[in-house]
């Protein structure tokens, strides 16, 4: 318990090197080897593998998003009630959250399996597309369950005042994954339904280690032993307090499909495979963000539960200030390098290579903020205000994007569908702004009643 403790006491450049750095190396490596998975696909199946992986992205991206619901609820619910002192109600929190994932994964795998072929003939693809879209789709479904406990129990942990094994558990996975991304891609030749077990395979190995620290005994924060097995007031609390990263992540797999739709009526399945790279490239510095993100919600969420105001607005603005120099050096160099970056997936076919710069040289545009924006809407999560939260995730993600991909081609062809997401980008972060500043005079407000 006294890791737990040192979050309201320790220096805060100590504890942000101390929880912020583990959680960079773990997201960015799983950034890796998602860039890694694409590159094995790309250089061994080609443009057309590339786009049956991302129409199969969407059913990736709806199984993470439950598991994020789960991971952020619990987590920043768990985090808070540590800085409380209420360590009976961390571990109802924890019980109620491990029962919730194996429910919810069991009937995902069911109601999954049984849609993914009639969801696949609606979307009139060729038989080549088919088969890949299926093969990696059916594969990503039965493995469930590894999936959501890997991502939920990962912020669960950090909570429980572990970053560094967090980290070493992702390390592990990522090893895991490249080496069956080789063995079954290359070596025995299983294409993407080998991408697509490598993944599960290594998500279930993440699970069981994160599964073996908590039965342990070593965790801080225990599995209640005589608390009951499913609260259903937690499981509300835990969906609320989850919504905001939840409605991002599904709205992520929603964006997808209409893209990959607009793609098709405007240009045609190269128009994907460029799309697919652009989402490998930026997600790998999306991960850098979350990490960034991810890392001081333990802090703000601790602090902010023990009403020590002054560090949870100190921890902010150092992690926007990271954000946004990261940003910057992000922009500058897809800017100056982006047909280098873009090689490294399929240096062969001068087509995409020209298709995918044209989108990744506009999507640079929202990059430069998107790191902010991450970070200010993670404080709104932390510090449990759900609807604010989930309002500035819904905006970003769906409400401004969505009409902009479908009247923006109208004017400007299918680079109108490159340019939504600046569009999207650029507006909720105006209004993110408008809601911290007011959360600032909150907070000194709260500050003076704190002092008398």
């Amino acid at each position: 318990m006294k890791q737990v403790k040192k979050l309201e006491n320790e220096k805060i450049n100590n504890l942000m090197i101390r929880y912020v750095i583990p959680s960079i190396a773990g997201t960015v490596i799983i950034g890796i080897y998602g860039i890694i998975d694409g590159i094995f696909i790309g250089r061994t199946i080609g443009a057309e593998g590339l786009a049956g992986v991302t129409f199969s992205f969407p059913v990736l991206i709806a199984i993470s998003s439950i598991g994020v619901m789960i991971g952020a609820g619990s987590s920043a619910i768990i985090s808070i009630s540590l800085g409380k002192k209420d360590y009976k109600k961390a571990s109802c929190i924890l019980k109620t959250a491990l029962t919730y994932i194996i429910l919810i994964s069991l009937i995902i795998t069911c109601f999954g399996y049984l849609l993914i072929d009639p969801v696949i003939s609606f979307m009139n693809l060729s038989k080549n597309l088919e088969i890949y879209v299926a093969g990696y789709s059916k594969i990503i479904i039965l493995g469930a369950i590894a999936q959501i406990f890997a991502i939920s129990l990962d912020p669960i942990l950090r909570n429980d005042g572990f970053p560094k094994k967090s980290m070493i558990i992702l390390a592990l996975m990522s090893i895991f994954n490249i080496i069956l991304d080789y063995i079954l891609i290359v070596v025995f030749n299983f294409g993407v339904m080998g991408a697509a077990a490598a993944t599960v395979l290594a998500q279930g190995l993440g699970s069981i280690l994160y599964l073996k620290h908590f039965l342990s005994g070593k965790s801080n924060v225990k599995i209640g032993k005589n608390s009951p097995f499913l609260e259903f007031s937690l499981i509300k609390r835990i969906a609320k307090t989850g919504f905001s990263p939840f409605i991002m992540e599904l709205a992520f797999g929603i964006l997808m499909i209409v893209h990959n739709i607009q793609f098709m009526r405007y240009g045609s399945p190269l128009d994907v495979s460029a799309y697919g790279i652009v989402i490998y490239i930026t997600s790998f510095l999306y991960m850098v963000y979350l990490g960034i993100s991810e890392g001081v919600q333990p802090l703000i969420s601790y602090n902010h539960g023990a009403k020590k105001f002054n560090r949870v607005f100190e921890i902010l603005k150092k992690a926007v200030f990271v954000n946004a120099i990261l940003g910057i050096c992000s922009f500058l160099t897809i800017l100056k390098f982006p047909n280098l970056l873009i090689k490294i997936f399929n240096p062969y076919d001068m087509n995409l290579i020209a298709t995918t710069t044209i989108g990744l040289e506009i999507h640079n545009f929202a990059i430069l903020i998107m790191g902010v924006s991450m970070v200010l809407m993670m404080y709104f999560l932390a510090t449990e205000q759900p609807k604010i939260a989930g309002f500035l995730s819904l905006g970003r993600t769906l409400i401004f994007i969505l009409p902009a991909i479908i009247l923006l081609p109208i004017y400007l062809g299918i680079k109108g569908i490159w340019w939504a997401t600046v569009f999207s980008e650029y507006l909720s972060f105006i209004i993110t702004i408008y809601f911290i500043t007011k959360e600032f005079k909150k907070i000194k407000y709260e500050k003076l009643k704190v002092k008398k």
